[in-house]
């Protein structure tokens, strides 16, 4: 005759509880309705992906500079450099942007050189060189998240925006 130990004892008492609640789970019994459950990512969301600084040329087209040419800008220099934003800038957009890209972006900046820069084409191939500023290419996405875990109000844009810094850009 085989005697048993505590230790069947509690490996019985697990396997009779989750029998139990397998019964009820299958029996569709549910502690609480599915609309009640709450989601973890309630509310409005908004961030930014792919973000690359690129250079954004400005109004001046690039001059072309046959070996050993220099190009050189004059001190106080302004331009007017422009980007865009498929679907429109928005406040909300705006204000994102700033805080979380950097302060000085919007779609159309003014750009001032206040120092001279010169260039000279040191390669055996003509080169160009144009003005323009710094800028950023990225993706912008807010929505919002509403009971039970449901996405509403989506937007998505696609920004390549200039900065106000200056860049004397050549290939």
């Amino acid at each position: 005759m085989m005697r048993s130990s505590k230790k069947n004892h509690g490996v019985q008492a697990v396997a009779t509880v989750l029998a139990f609640a397998l019964s009820i789970l299958g029996a569709g019994i549910a502690t609480a309705p599915a609309y009640a459950r709450s989601c973890a990512e309630l509310g409005h969301h908004q961030g930014i992906s792919n973000k690359t600084a690129v250079f954004i040329a400005g109004p001046l087209k690039r001059v072309w500079l046959s070996p050993g040419g220099t190009y050189t800008v004059e001190a106080n220099k302004t331009l007017t450099v422009k980007g865009s934003v498929s679907g429109g800038a928005d406040t909300e957009f705006t204000n994102f942007v700033k805080a979380h890209v950097s302060a000085s972006l919007s779609v159309s900046n003014s750009v001032g050189f206040k120092q001279g820069w010169s260039w000279t084409n040191n390669t055996r191939t003509t080169k160009w060189v144009q003005l323009g500023a710094r800028g950023y290419e990225f993706d912008y996405s807010r929505y919002d998240v509403v009971a039970p875990c449901r996405i509403v109000n989506s937007t998505y844009k696609h920004a390549k925006m200039p900065t106000d810094e200056p860049w004397l850009y050549h290939n």
